[in-house]
């Protein structure tokens, strides 16, 4: 047979296996009992062949719908980033919804860990057949990992990794690397004798791993120069859930210090200390976060903030729905820890990343 010019059936791989068109459906959708010896051969025929299923054909053909689900924040005013995954979910959605994949998304509350608990029920009861996940509330998360594991529902984490290994995937940055990437940003040209405050705006009851993460690289960075002991470089907590005054927690933190010369902030927050700075008329500190928020950039090309590591959140959703698709309706394996670039973003190169 030249499998050049002839459309390779499942007949086709049947006849010469010596077995059903049946057993080889089992065996190409792994359902159904079917022996080793016989299941290597079809395999090996498969492979020798090149045979690729016709998925578009197959899902029509059985009517199948694929309902995934993602449990992710909303965005907030006062937490834009969540607006970029979901982004990246309808973009993936654009290449695959015509084999029968759709996105039904349960939006919860950043910062109310009852909003995120009510959604997560509400996904239940619609039974998806994966789920995309923020883990922003760990403990709870960590029970809508275990429900779905139970209910075999295969789920993709994204911006956090809290899983124990039960989880279909990961998409995300790893987070201590980024953080020792920033700290060799701002070890460059910074006086030797500068302190550097790092900065994490944090949640009540929240998921905060990834941000202790990148403090705990930044940290290991500086772990090889014993010049910069622990006083030296200084943490600052601000609580998210109520951060009206947070201008005047910056002004303190800065004058505690007059010699420091660095402001680290863990997230995507770091416009909040270039407000800061812009009103007080305080230029003079290397500034680095993370993500091309809109806000973020505007910051970046006035000088305030020196460095952007960009997250790609966009790209967070949008791999997290081709791995449900990959997994779910091409039957592929599907990458573990699927960490994403970490990119650095100047004002000079900011306008070649045209998305977030």
């Amino acid at each position: 047979m030249d499998t050049n010019l002839t459309r390779i059936r499942i007949k086709d791989i049947a006849e010469l296996a010596g077995v059903s068109p049946g057993t080889v459906d089992r065996v190409l959708h792994d359902r159904g009992e079917v022996s080793v010896a016989t299941r290597e051969k079809i395999l090996g025929i498969i492979n020798d062949m090149d045979y690729h299923p016709d998925i578009l054909a197959s899902t029509l053909a059985n009517k199948k719908e694929f309902r995934i689900a993602a449990l992710i924040p909303q965005e907030k005013y006062n937490n834009p980033f969540w607006k970029y995954p979901l982004k990246g979910i309808e973009e993936g959605l654009l290449e695959t919804s015509h084999f029968g994949l759709s996105v039904d998304k349960y939006l919860f509350d950043y910062f109310d860990r009852r909003s995120f608990i009510g959604k997560s029920v509400e996904m239940f009861k619609n039974k998806p057949k994966g789920v995309i996940l923020a883990p922003v509330f760990t403990e709870d998360a960590a029970i809508v990992i275990e429900k779905c594991s139970t209910e075999g529902i295969p789920v993709v984490l994204i911006n956090a990794n809290i899983c124990d290994g039960s989880c279909l995937a990961f998409v995300g940055q790893d987070s201590l690397q980024s953080g020792m990437v920033a700290a060799r940003l701002m070890h460059y040209g910074l006086e030797r004798s500068s302190d550097i405050l790092i900065v994490n705006f944090i949640r009540e009851n929240g998921n905060q791993e990834h941000i202790l993460k990148r403090e705990e690289g930044f940290r290991k960075y500086y772990s090889a120069f014993p010049e910069y002991h622990e006083s030296r470089l200084r943490q600052l907590n601000i609580i998210e859930n109520d951060i009206s005054d947070y201008p005047g927690i910056l002004k303190e933190a800065v004058l505690a210090s007059p010699r420091t010369g660095g402001i680290f902030v863990t997230n995507s927050r770091v416009f909040r200390v270039a407000e800061f700075l812009e009103s007080s008329g305080s230029f003079n500190f290397r500034l680095i976060g993370y993500d091309l928020l809109e806000e973020n950039k505007k910051y970046l090309k006035s000088g305030i903030i020196d460095f952007l590591i960009s997250q790609k959140p966009r790209e967070q959703g949008y791999k997290s729905l081709l791995s449900l698709y990959h997994h779910l309706i091409l039957k592929k394996s599907v990458e573990k820890n699927q960490y994403l670039p970490i990119d650095i973003i100047t004002r000079e190169n900011l306008g070649h990343y045209t998305f977030t």
